[in-house]
């Protein structure tokens, strides 16, 4: 019988720098090296069964990422994320294993830790304004213009040393609507009239009542 598993997993350090095809290509094979079990799809081109709920931005940090498995046999779930972790690159590592609890369409939203390389108050002032417009491109590949002044008005900035700071916010991550926080750099860096670097990390996926995804 196949049993339907969701690993959390964490990508950091070096690894935010790997696409997600890249990610994908890696974890397949270090599936194959650990010998687990996976359910292969039927048809001429054969691969196996992994889904990932909410693919992570290039350059971001995530510390728990999920990816949906179908195993063809019966094995402990530690055993599980021992055989993937000694099987993953440095900066890839399997933080747990069970069975799927939530559907892929549960998924909602998400936490954000930004630190940002620049000072709190230039932060708070873009947060004030009326409107944040900025260009997003769309599924299609046209470009349309936003206001992300709704997605981030409960962030919280703080001040963290000399031109830095962080920002805690959440942020729509489904298949309905997503925000990208990266969005907000590129109108921060408008605002101040240059340009401003940060580092995004993703903490947790959220469903709509607030509790994480599982």
């Amino acid at each position: 019988m196949l049993k339907n598993v969701r690993i959390v997993f964490s990508k950091t350090d070096r690894a935010k720098y790997v696409s997600h095809l890249d990610l994908m290509r890696t974890i397949t094979r270090a599936f194959r090296r650990a010998q687990i079990p996976l359910w292969y799809t039927e048809g001429f081109n054969r691969h196996p069964y992994l889904t990932f709920a909410a693919p992570l931005s290039l350059g971001h940090e995530g510390l728990r990422e999920t990816v949906d498995i179908r195993l063809e046999e019966e094995m402990p779930m530690d055993e599980v994320v021992a055989r993937l972790n000694a099987a993953l690159p440095q900066g890839i590592k399997a933080v747990e294993a069970a069975e799927a609890v939530d559907k892929v369409k549960d998924l909602v939203a998400a936490e954000y830790t930004i630190t940002i390389h620049c000072s709190a108050d230039r932060v708070k002032v873009l947060l004030a304004q009326s409107e944040i417009l900025v260009e997003k491109r769309t599924k299609k590949k046209t470009m349309k213009t936003i206001d992300l002044k709704p997605y981030f008005a409960g962030a919280v900035v703080t001040e963290a040393g000399e031109n830095l700071c962080v920002m805690e916010v959440t942020l729509p991550s489904g298949s309905t609507e997503n925000v990208n926080p990266g969005l907000f750099l590129t109108a921060l860096s408008v605002s101040v009239g240059e340009e401003i670097q940060a580092e995004f990390l993703r903490k947790r996926l959220l469903k709509a009542d607030g509790t994480e995804f599982l």
